[in-house]
C-alpha cells in the first residue's frame, strides 16, 4: 500500500466526509469542517455516529461570521497557519507530505503555501449560484485553484465539460470523480416486495421538483400512490417562488399523494427500499439540477428497484439503471410499465444486476480509485 496521507478542509457535506471517513481505513486522514457561529448554531452539525475509523482525526472549527468573505483577509493569516500545522501532524505520522483536499473556491487563500503537487480541487457544483452576488469573486478564487492543483475532481460530468471547456490548458487534470454509495443503502433483500403501486421521491421539497410534471403524472395514475418524504422548507434559487409553491401545494393535495416530514437519516434507506418505483422528477432548466450530481442517482440505484429520472445530464449515464423520460406521457408509461414487471422473474434478474453494479461503486470503491489516480500522477 502506497505511503499517503490526506488533509480534507470543510468537509462538511456527507459526501465529502464519507471519502475522507473510506480514505482513513487505509491511510492517516484529518477531516476539518468549518463554521461560523451564526451556522453552527442553526445547523447543529455533529460527526456521524458510525465507528471512527483507524486512521481519522477529525476537528470542528468555529469562526466569526464573514471568516470566508468579507473578512477574509483578517482570517487568512489564522487560516493558513491551521493548514500548516494540520499537514505538519499529518506528515509526522505518515512520513510524507499530505495530500490537500479544498472542496470550495472560498478556500483557496487558505492553500496558497500547499505545493501544487499535492493540492486537489474537489468541485462539487457550479458555485456561482449559491452567492449570485459574489460571481466574479468565486470564479477568481475558482480559477487559481483550478490552476493550482495537480487533480481537479468532479462529481457531476456536467462540471467536468464545463471546467474542461473554461480551463482548456488544465483538461486532462479535470476527471469525473461521481458521489459514491453509502454502504448502508444498498438493498440486503431486494427479493422482498416493495409496497404495491407507490412511486417514491425522498429529499427536500423545493423547487428543483417539476412540480408542474408531477401534477400532470399523479392525476394521470389515480389508481398509483406518490410518496414524498422531505421537508418543505428550502428555495435554492430558480422560478419565482409563487409559481412552484402553488404547482407543489396543488401536488399534495391530490387524494393518490401522500407526504411524509422529514425522517431521521437512518430511515432513509428503509424508505428507498419501500417503494415500488423511485423516480426523480427534477426540472431540467433549473441551473442547479443541471450542474449536480444529486445524491438519488446512487441512492435510487442502490436500493435495487426501478429508477426513473428526467433528463438530468447526471443521469444519462446510467441508461442500464435509470430509465430517462421526457415527458410526463413518458414518465406514466414508464410507470405503468415497471409496476406490472414487480415480482417477476425479470425484475428479480435487473435487480440482481443492479445490485452488483452499486456495490462497485460504494465510498471504498471511490476510495480505491482515487488512490490509483494518485498513484498515476506519481509516477
Amino acid at each position: 500500500m502506497a505511503n499517503l496521507s490526506f488533509l480534507f478542509l470543510v468537509a462538511n457535506t456527507p459526501w465529502v466526509y464519507a471519502l475522507a471517513e473510506a480514505l482513513a481505513k487505509d491511510f492517516p486522514t484529518h477531516a476539518t469542517r468549518s463554521y461560523d457561529w451564526l451556522n453552527y448554531r442553526r445547523l447543529k452539525p455533529k460527526w456521524p455516529s458510525s465507528p471512527k475509523p483507524l486512521f481519522l482525526q477529525r476537528t470542528m472549527q468555529l469562526l466569526p461570521p464573514g471568516y470566508a468573505g468579507s473578512l477574509g483577509n483578517i482570517f487568512q493569516p489564522y487560516l493558513n497557519g491551521k493548514v500548516k500545522h494540520w499537514c505538519r501532524s499529518l506528515e509526522k505520522e505518515s512520513g510524507i507530505t499530505s495530500w490537500v483536499i479544498a472542496p470550495y473556491p472560498f478556500s483557496a487563500p487558505w492553500v496558497r503555501q500547499i505545493p501544487s503537487e499535492r493540492l486537489i480541487y474537489y468541485n462539487l457544483d457550479e458555485y456561482i449560484y449559491y452567492q449570485p452576488s459574489r460571481k466574479e469573486q468565486i470564479l477568481r478564487q475558482e480559477a487559481e485553484l483550478v490552476n493550482r492543483a495537480k487533480i481537479i475532481l468532479c462529481i457531476a460530468q456536467f462540471q467536468v465539460e464545463a471546467l474542461r471547456q473554461r480551463y482548456p490548458h488544465r483538461a486532462e487534470a479535470i476527471h469525473h470523480f461521481p458521489l459514491g454509495v453509502v454502504e448502508s443503502y444498498l438493498n440486503p433483500k431486494p427479493e422482498k416486495l416493495p409496497e404495491p403501486m407507490t412511486v417514491g421521491y425522498i429529499g427536500n421539497l423545493i423547487e428543483r421538483v417539476d412540480w408542474k410534471l408531477v401534477l400532470q403524472v399523479a392525476k394521470a395514475c389515480p389508481d398509483i400512490t406518490f410518496i414524498f418524504v422531505g421537508g418543505l422548507d428550502g428555495f435554492a434559487g430558480g422560478l419565482s417562488r409563487e409559481s412552484w409553491m402553488a404547482d407543489r401545494e396543488a401536488v399534495l393535495s391530490l387524494s393518490n399523494v401522500r407526504h411524509i416530514n422529514k425522517v431521521p437519516q437512518e430511515q432513509v434507506a428503509q424508505y428507498y427500499w419501500s417503494f415500488a418505483v423511485n423516480w426523480m422528477p427534477y426540472d431540467i432548466t433549473h441551473p442547479f439540477n443541471q450542474a449536480a450530481c444529486p445524491t438519488k442517482v446512487m441512492d435510487g440505484i442502490a436500493t435495487g428497484r426501478p429508477m426513473l429520472s428526467t433528463d438530468v445530464p447526471e443521469c444519462r449515464l446510467y441508461p442500464e439503471w435509470i430509465n430517462v423520460f421526457h415527458s410526463p406521457e413518458a414518465a406514466v408509461n414508464l410507470i405503468k410499465q415497471q409496476l406490472n414487471l414487480i415480482g417477476t422473474q425479470e425484475a428479480f434478474y435487473k435487480s440482481t444486476q443492479q445490485l452488483k453494479f452499486a456495490e462497485q461503486q460504494t465510498w471504498p470503491a471511490r476510495a480505491r480509485t482515487l488512490v490509483k489516480l494518485l498513484a498515476q500522477y506519481e509516477c
